[in-house]
């Protein structure tokens, strides 16, 4: 009798259904996607893909006019999705200005309005190792600051341009 119940047992577990084994089929395509480069700030760390600002690095010493800083890709239209409607306050008083500075990594630029060098200004500082854009416009020494990612650590050089307004 303990025959007849191990042969039932052991009929039972072989009766269940049988897995099938497919062949691993290749994708009908391949995605590569992009890496991420993890950027580090002060105090976080945020993923994003850098952006190589090796080109500008030309511009140092040289006026934005002749090196068409502003009309460089990818700050042309980066610097425009920043200020938005402000972008027109920006190009108004962004109009007398000294050669490009590039110093630690940071690209740095400020114009003025003309005959209004003591009040309407713009400011572009571009952190080159961390991928980031910031801008100041003055509107009658009032000052406002822009920056991408609402990165709230600006470059030490524009918060010495916008201390010069609280001076006055």
């Amino acid at each position: 009798m303990p025959s007849l119940l191990v042969t039932a047992m052991y009929t039972v577990a072989c009766t269940g259904t049988a897995v099938k084994h497919q062949k691993h089929k290749p994708p009908d395509s391949i995605a590569i996607l992009p890496t991420d480069t993890m950027i580090v700030g002060e105090d976080n760390v945020s993923p994003g893909q850098l952006t190589s600002w090796s080109q500008l690095l030309n511009f140092n010493g040289k006026y934005a006019d002749e090196t068409n800083l502003l009309g460089t890709e990818p700050l042309a239209s980066r610097l425009k999705q920043l200020l938005g409607k402000a972008e027109k306050t920006f190009l108004e008083r962004y109009q007398v200005i000294p050669p490009v500075e590039i110093k630690d990594g940071i690209l740095y630029n400020e114009g003025c309005k003309p005959h209004y060098c003591l009040s309407d200004e713009a400011v572009i500082a571009i952190d080159m190792n961390r991928d980031v854009i910031y801008a100041g416009i003055a509107v009658d020494s009032v000052v406002t600051l822009y920056s991408e990612n609402k990165e709230a650590v600006f470059p030490q050089k524009l918060l010495q341009w916008k201390q010069k307004f609280e001076q006055r």
